[in-house]
């Protein structure tokens, strides 16, 4: 991987955060690098204390996605591996409950796909390529 990823600490309750938004993070043991495979459940290639930037970076620039209820990341113009079976994507569900942290996982966009506004708004502040834009849209990333 050639992004250097910042590492942040938990806080006293075991979480990252706040982001300039407020907002907190939890990573999920099941998501998480070191985690036993589980059915369903895609894992992060970059370690825990990583996770929390990947959504800070999505959370403090306002990707939210209205389609999908939920934030997406991508780093690095789409050179970053993600997710361990190779995704570049990162999805965010908004928290049902206020009381809810955020958590993600890695997505590839053959499962989830940004909405074609979120997508513009990337392509136009130069976040992705017209070429990697295009590859998204076809689930080719």
């Amino acid at each position: 991987m050639s992004f250097e990823y910042t590492k942040y600490k938990r806080n006293e309750d075991g979480n990252y955060g706040p982001t300039s938004n407020k907002n907190f993070y939890k990573s999920v043991y099941y998501h998480q690098k070191k985690a036993i495979r589980m059915k369903g459940k895609t894992q992060w290639n970059i370690e825990e204390d990583e996770e929390f930037g990947v959504f800070k970076c999505a959370d403090e620039n306002k990707w939210l996605c209205i389609k999908n209820n939920a934030l997406f990341s991508i780093i690095n113009m789409g050179k970053e591996i993600l997710g361990k079976a190779g995704e570049r994507l990162a999805m965010f569900r908004v928290p049902v409950n206020d009381d809810n942290l955020w958590h993600g996982f890695p997505v590839s966009s053959q499962e989830h796909r940004p909405s074609s506004e979120l997508l513009d708004h990337w392509q136009s502040n130069n976040i992705v390529s017209r070429p990697v834009r295009m590859r998204i849209e076809r689930s080719q990333l």
